[in-house]
């Protein structure tokens, strides 16, 4: 009877909400982990989590159930990995601001379902316009990341990405009623973990190389006069 449902344009709503559902436990486990953890240890704690929704999603092609608890874990990896990035770089910021950070994102997410609810093969359209304009937001968050560092504009950029990856799985899914949305969902959230897991790392890593050149000269030993 589920796979019935799911085979319906009730996919649309599904993945709607499931990534709206991932964006929620997004902010909360990152507010949560950034108390949880010290230096980067939240990257750790995520690819821990990340490992253990493995076998949670090999045991969905048995029982579907096993999917949801995957896409689960792993949206509670995602807040763990970018925690890292501000207890690192000691941001501070509210609950508040990550909803608020978070909102573009699901507003988005929001517009794709109401259009692929209203006429379903705008499919297409529907996608790309909203990847070009999440792209567009996300580099006008960036720039504000960099001028402003603050927490506001890096957790959208963040959220953004998580989005980004909801679309594809609203590409696969809709319309292709041989796959099974849950399955899809259990991948895209794998997916938004691995890229995020990856872009603190760079972040993370620049800065530390950045700091081990000491560009700014301070510190850095004279050559010794022949």
């Amino acid at each position: 009877m589920l796979e019935n449902f799911l085979d319906t344009k009730a996919k649309a709503f599904i993945v709607f909400l499931f990534s709206a559902i991932s964006l929620i436990i997004f902010v909360l486990s990152t507010q949560i982990s950034v108390f949880l953890f010290t230096k980067w240890y939240g990257i750790i704690a995520g690819v821990i989590l990340m490992i253990l929704a493995i076998p949670f999603h090999i045991a969905g092609r048995k029982f579907n159930v096993f999917y949801l608890l995957s896409f689960l874990i792993n949206s509670i990896a995602n807040g763990c990995s970018v925690s890292a990035y501000y207890v690192e770089k000691n941001i501070s910021f509210t609950l508040y601001d990550l909803v608020i950070s978070a909102i573009p994102a699901v507003a988005i997410l929001l517009l794709v379902y109401l259009s692929l609810q209203i006429y379903s093969k705008t499919k297409w359209f529907s996608l790309s316009s909203s990847s070009v304009l999440i792209t567009i937001l996300m580099i006008i968050a960036i720039v504000f990341w960099v001028k402003t560092n603050s927490a506001l504009y890096s957790f959208g950029f963040f959220s953004l990405l998580i989005a980004l990856f909801y679309l594809g799985v609203f590409g696969v899914a809709i319309n292709h009623d041989e796959r099974l949305v849950l399955r899809d969902i259990s991948y895209g959230s794998f997916g938004s973990f691995v890229i995020l897991t990856v872009i603190v790392v760079v972040i993370l890593s620049e800065g530390s190389f950045l700091d081990g050149l000491d560009i700014g000269g301070e510190g850095k030993p004279k050559n010794k006069p022949k």
